[in-house]
């Protein structure tokens, strides 16, 4: 019989922390998308697998940062947010502790 996989969404970042430390992930992916009813419309998606369940965390912007992770939002000269992938990858190594988590954007995986 083959269990169904399943994914759980966890809307807090410590929640979210202590499942990815508990659970020791090889990996994590994110997407940085838009996200209309944030200001700036922008947001971030985290992701890791452990057997038959998919983990996401979800944040949005609120001003000058992520609204949960506190991660800065920045905006270039055309006005545009975006959220620096290299911030990205060192708040989550130094939240989780792993300097050997692969993290990988979904950007670089086509979605």
């Amino acid at each position: 019989m083959k269990l169904e996989a399943k994914v759980i969404h966890i809307n807090r970042w410590e929640e979210f922390k202590r499942l990815a430390k508990q659970l020791q992930p090889s990996s994590i992916s994110y997407t940085i998308q838009r996200s209309p009813l944030s200001k700036p419309p922008i947001g971030l998606r985290i992701v890791f697998g452990a057997p038959e369940t998919q983990y996401v965390f979800l944040d949005f912007a609120r001003g000058e940062n992520l609204q949960k992770t506190r991660i800065p939002v920045h905006v270039n000269k055309s006005g545009d947010a975006y959220i620096s992938e290299e911030e990205i990858k060192s708040f989550i190594r130094t939240q989780l502790e792993r300097n050997d988590l692969q993290i990988c954007s979904f950007e670089v995986l086509g979605y």
